[in-house]
């Protein structure tokens, strides 16, 4: 009987022993896997719906967001963490190492390519648009002589748009003022509807067609007068030459497949690649 007990108590360690052993090659193999996938930190916005925000659930959504995302699913060796973040944090953060990638809705230009390395594929369109009084007969940039302009922002690609434009034209004389007074873009829609200004020019990108629809505003948008191709941003070094290599080649993959055109009516409601064609 105390033999028996014996053999048995050594059967049941050894069952013991082979199943430590079993989790433990588990454990390593999950380990081993984990080393070969690089986690990529992308630093994106919070508050600039639909681009990017955070939902009532705390995730972090909006069009680069989900292209991030579906972006996880094409590409291998990669994991893509999103960090919200303030617009000025998330450039300096790159800048600096601290973000592997930014996604901002950011155009190409000669100084954001000395500092970062941008991807050859884009991953959506900037549509500058003028937005008009419904029955204002405004079709473009000519037939704003002698009207109200809303307040251009300082910043960013309107302005540059509209002074490239006025340099090509010189024989056309647009009065407006500069102001980034931050106001909100159903109220800058209203002014037009109420008729205080008779145009505004803005990126497309910021919801104006549902705030349009859903306020029944008395707005339309002209067809865009200047197309902007936007990029990722990524961080120098040396290792991330072969991630812009993996966003490139997911980006096209995407594409080529419509999710990006998917994406882009799903949050800014219109195809922004449309305008490819």
């Amino acid at each position: 009987m105390g033999k028996r007990l014996i053999s048995f108590t050594l059967c049941i360690f050894v069952l013991i022993f082979l199943v430590a052993c079993s989790n433990d090659d588990k454990t390593k193999a999950e380990s081993d896997g984990d080393k070969n996938v690089r986690i990529i930190k992308v630093a994106t916005g919070h508050t600039s719906k639909p681009l990017s925000w955070i939902d009532k659930d705390g995730e972090v959504t909006g069009y680069e967001p989900e292209i991030i995302k579906e972006l996880d699913k094409v590409i291998d060796g990669y994991k893509f963490e999103l960090v919200a973040v303030e617009d000025s944090a998330g450039e300096t953060g790159l800048a600096t190492g601290k973000y592997d990638m930014l996604a901002g809705g950011l155009g190409f230009t000669e100084e954001r390519a000395e500092q970062y390395i941008i991807p050859s594929e884009s991953n959506g369109r900037a549509l500058i648009k003028i937005y008009v009084g419904k029955d204002s007969g405004i079709e473009g940039i000519e037939d704003l002589v002698g009207k109200n302009i809303s307040p251009l922002s300082p910043a960013g690609a309107t302005l540059k748009t509209v002074k490239d434009w006025e340099a090509e034209h010189p024989e056309h004389k647009l009065k407006y003022d500069l102001a980034d007074v931050g106001i909100p873009m159903a109220d800058r829609l209203k002014e037009i509807s109420n008729g205080k200004y008779d145009a505004l020019f803005y990126p497309s990108s910021y919801g104006q067609i549902k705030i349009i629809e859903d306020q029944k505003l008395a707005v339309r948008a002209t067809d865009p007068i200047k197309i902007i191709p936007t990029f990722f941003m990524i961080h120098k070094s040396e290792e991330n030459e072969k991630l812009k290599e993996a966003i490139d080649e997911g980006l096209k993959k995407l594409k080529d497949s419509g999710k990006l055109s998917e994406l882009s009516v799903e949050f800014y409601d219109e195809d922004v690649f449309q305008y490819d064609k």
